[in-house]
């Protein structure tokens, strides 16, 4: 009876082999295909075309179209760069609006004999007199930045730069919102990784394991409990490397409204507000705060492009190092029964593990450290206080006190 449950047990096992699949390049093939789509519609998307290869809609493609740089356009805001043609017509039309309103103000006062009209005129033309040289350095300053970033651009050399060589790109802002893209794009590839990987660390974590001489005299384990602090850190890797992508979207979206709607709306109501006495001081604010928006948060963005330049050479290739570890371990090749019975053999397990997956989970997770802490923490706080400090000494440097460090406070 002993022998023939026995046999009834091979039996089974070896029927099972009979239907489990003969391609060891299965979960190589998957892997493959998933990375090319991915890198092709990355590329795209960074480059800033559309996505999705010949006409095709997929998830990456819907995903990557949402925030195309298409969206952050209009009919009415067009031209060669970010500062000429119609980029700055509302702005100018609010300053005419504002000398006619000041002219018709001084032209009553003239009528009717008051004084005080007439001086009210008199200091509100100054103050526009004030703003117009306010703009005219916002502007300069800004083909200053656009002047050096097409000189970033033509340095040759013989490799091709994804944004300085980027024909699509013209500006500074266009400079960070692929930069943005680009970190999107990265941290993308890198979790899609860290899920293929959870993939395969979850089928050895719910596995069991057996060893002994017979069926009787037979021990018994799962793996569960030695792998759950290396499940934990993946779990926590993901959720927070989530969390780091959205956030660069959010970055994007940001960029995205400031290049669409800075001087198309903030601009002209900054002149707005500043053109009456009692709402001068949020006028300045205003103005001060889009200063340091157009100017110097995309030149924070090309600075921590250049900082991931230097920095990601430390860092293992994600993708190469998944593609070598799910090529070269046999153990991987195909699923089902033959990764059942492998696993019977205790003594495969070990090597296998200690020897490429603890390896490779080390540094698939030193990688999301970097993207988290470094890329989504530290230099996004940098950017946003520089910019803070630079639109608060802009305003110190017309002389009018604004507060707006409280900002950083918030975030």
């Amino acid at each position: 009876m002993k022998k023939l449950l026995m046999s009834f047990l091979i039996l089974s096992i070896l029927v099972s082999l009979s239907f489990a699949s003969t391609d060891e390049n299965e979960l190589g093939n998957f892997f493959n295909d998933t990375t090319d789509r991915i890198n092709s519609e990355s590329t795209s998307w960074i480059a800033g075309q559309t996505g999705g290869v010949g006409g095709v809609v997929t998830v990456f493609s819907s995903v990557y179209d949402a925030f195309s740089p298409a969206q952050c356009g209009d009919d009415w805001i067009t031209g060669t760069g970010f500062i000429i043609d119609t980029w700055i017509a509302p702005t100018v039309a609010v300053l005419i609006v504002v000398v006619f309103g000041i002219t018709i103000v001084y032209m009553l006062g003239q009528l009717f004999n008051l004084p005080n009209l007439i001086a009210l005129a008199k200091d509100e033309y100054y103050q526009v007199a004030f703003t117009f040289i306010r703009i005219v350095i916002i502007i300069g300053m800004i083909a200053a930045g656009e002047t050096w970033f097409a000189l970033a651009g033509s340095g040759g050399g013989t490799a091709v730069d994804p944004i300085y060589d980027n024909p699509n790109i013209i500006s500074m802002m266009d400079g960070a919102m692929a930069f943005s893209r680009l970190m999107v794009a990265d941290m993308v590839k890198h979790y899609s990784m860290l899920i293929m990987y959870n993939m395969i660390i979850h089928t050895i974590y719910s596995s069991t394991m057996w060893f002994g001489v017979t069926w009787r005299a037979m021990y018994s384990f799962n793996l569960g409990p030695v792998l759950k602090p290396l499940i934990d850190i993946l779990g926590t890797s993901l959720q927070f490397l989530s969390l780091g992508i959205s956030e660069w979207m959010l970055h994007l979206i940001t960029l995205c409204i400031i290049k669409k709607w800075a001087w198309g709306l903030f601009i002209p109501v900054g002149l707005l507000m500043r053109s009456f006495p009692y709402t001068r001081n949020g006028g300045e604010a205003l103005l001060a705060l889009m200063f340091a928006l157009v100017l110097f948060y995309p030149f924070m963005f090309l600075f921590d492009y250049e900082v991931h330049k230097l920095m990601k050479g430390n860092l293992i290739d994600a993708e190469s190092a998944m593609s070598g570890f799910i090529h070269k371990s046999g153990i991987l090749s195909v699923f089902g029964s033959v990764l059942i019975v492998m696993f019977l053999m205790a003594g495969v397990f070990v090597p296998f593990f200690l020897g490429g997956a603890l390896s490779l989970a080390f540094e698939l997770i030193r990688g999301a450290v970097y993207y988290i802490v470094i890329m989504s923490l530290l230099l996004p706080f940098l950017n946003i206080f520089v910019t803070l400090t630079a639109a608060k000494e802009s305003a110190n440097f017309f002389r009018v006190d604004v507060n707006l460090m409280s900002f950083l406070k918030i975030i």
